[in-house]
């Protein structure tokens, strides 16, 4: 799996002249020569790498100085710069899934930013891709597919029941449905392929497993810098690719533009062991609310009829679901049944090792890249939110084995919608720091920021200063814990920022499971 470079503790970036290799070696492809206007903008931004200058990109100077554009370029009227810097991030992604799926690093542009990033592949982690993808497995290595689909708990509905003869006809590979279309039936034939040669993952692959459904060319990189295998595991169903679009509370939209529709099922070789499951989901599909619902079952037991639009909060936004305490059935896989109305889709699947009755902790910062603390722990980019805006201050922070966390913050009227397991307890820890009105500024004090913190409908925080919480000392950490926040029933942490004085802000937020 790819990690970022800065993030390692005691290593570098790769040297300048390998990077500048590598950005030869990048425009140099058949990728990018039939584009110089995404080769200008590459190498504009390369070079501001390498010169230490990051800090100087901005929209309006990549207008002037790539673009050709004059001083009246107004970025909230003209959105070339933003197109053209997603098409950039697709033209690389392209790139490394094809010709350069081989180098020893990869060039980064990640979503919401214009700072590349160098992100290191490791040696064994590039062999076994490459075995994984072109290497046909014996029959007799894999996990034995013998044991029957569980059945549905009784008093379930007759669709749930449907699904399962769907998994059981599509096992005998009886793949000829009345009514399908021929490119249905070559998606089918597709898939009882995929189950036939797809092995165990390679050694130090199987203890995360993050799958990108749909139709994908090559493996997809998200901004974190992790790698989401192409579509496998599956039977029945049939894919599906949407015009790029925003999505509101991802970090990657792109990994929402593609799923797979229909009543399908996953059947994902795992090692024993206990896990959680993420499933991604974005309604692109309908023009309204309400109009589908995605059934989900694990293992044979249905846990969850899910309207996906009133879950995220309307179309075109992200929702996470999250389920706990996952384990392979005794024949070494886990079973993933989708069946719904108007049909059942899903957009991707990540698989993480955990602890029996606990959620893996959630640590986020308003920092572009993933941070590790004095401790060891990552904390994630901002996700989840709608509303405010990222802004970074390089001050000093005291009082503080991480002042990093505390130079970045969100700030205005927004909320954070944290995807967690339902009908658990959380304790929610948020960070701040008032780094603007301080005294030491001259730009306020005491007062001069007041706001409200809510959580799921519940009061944290009424009428808060953080300055004022800090004894009237600016550049200082304030933290604020609350133990026993339930989860919401749609299974969510649910944080909204309520100016009263100037804005709010934030600085960073733990969710950690109790």
């Amino acid at each position: 799996m790819a990690s970022f470079i800065a993030s390692e503790p005691g290593s570098g970036p790769p040297a300048d002249d390998r990077c500048r290799a590598e950005l030869g070696a990048v425009l140099a492809s058949d990728v990018f020569r039939r584009s110089p206007k995404l080769s200008r903008l590459l190498t504009y931004l390369c070079d501001k790498y390498l010169q230490g200058r990051e800090s100087e990109i901005t929209e309006y100077s990549i207008a002037l100085d790539v673009l050709g554009r004059d001083g009246t370029f107004d970025p909230q009227q003209d959105a070339v710069v933003r197109v053209d810097a997603h098409h950039l991030r697709k033209r690389l992604k392209q790139y490394y899934a094809g010709p350069g799926s081989d180098h020893e690093f990869q060039i980064v542009l990640p979503n919401g930013q214009y700072r590349l990033q160098f992100v290191a592949l490791p040696e064994t982690s590039i062999v076994e891709r490459k075995d994984f993808q072109s290497a046909e497995v014996p029959a007799e290595k894999l996990p034995s597919r013998s044991q029957p689909v569980l059945p549905f708990a009784r008093g379930r509905t007759w669709a749930w029941i449907a699904i399962g003869v769907v998994v059981v006809v599509l096992a005998g590979g009886l793949l000829a449905i009345g009514g399908r279309s021929k490119g249905a039936r070559a998606d089918a034939s597709a898939s009882a392929k995929t189950l036939a040669i797809s092995p165990m993952p390679a050694a130090g692959q199987a203890d995360e497993i993050r799958i990108a459904a749909g139709d994908r060319q090559g493996d997809y990189v998200d901004s974190f810098g992790r790698t989401w295998q192409s579509d496998r595991y599956f039977s029945g169903g049939t894919t599906f690719h949407r015009a790029f679009r925003q999505i509101q509370r991802a970090q990657d939209p792109e990994l929402y533009q593609s799923g797979r529709e229909g009543q399908f099922v996953y059947e994902i070789p795992l090692r024993p062991g206990i896990y959680e499951l993420h499933l991604y989901f974005a309604e692109t599909g309908v023009l309204s609310e309400a109009l589908r619902s995605v059934g989900i079952a694990i293992n044979g037991k249905p846990v969850s009829n899910l309207d996906i639009a009133s879950d995220a909060g309307g179309i075109n936004t992200a929702t996470v679901k999250i389920f706990t305490d996952i384990s392979p059935l005794e024949d070494g896989f886990l079973r993933l049944m989708f069946q719904g109305t108007g049909p059942s889709f899903v957009n991707a699947l990540e698989i993480i090792p955990s602890t029996k009755g606990k959620v893996l902790p959630i640590r986020l910062t308003a920092m572009e890249t993933p941070f590790r603390d004095h401790l060891g722990r990552v904390w994630l980019p901002d996700r989840y939110s709608t509303g405010g805006r990222k802004s970074a201050r390089g001050v000093p922070i005291d009082d503080s084995a991480d002042p990093a966390l505390y130079q970045t913050q969100r700030y205005g009227h927004f909320n954070y919608l944290i995807p967690v397991a339902e009908g658990r307890e959380y304790t929610v820890i948020l960070h701040f720091s008032e780094t603007w009105f301080s005294p030491s500024n001259s730009n306020g004090g005491e007062g001069s920021r007041v706001f409200d913190v809510y959580c799921n409908g519940m009061t944290l925080l009424k009428s808060f200063d953080i300055l004022k919480e800090a004894g009237g000392v600016g550049n200082r950490p304030v933290v604020r814990a609350f133990h026993k926040v339930p989860a919401s029933p749609q299974g969510k942490i649910d944080l909204n920022f309520v100016p009263i004085a100037n804005y709010a802000l934030v600085n960073a937020i733990e969710v950690i499971s109790e």
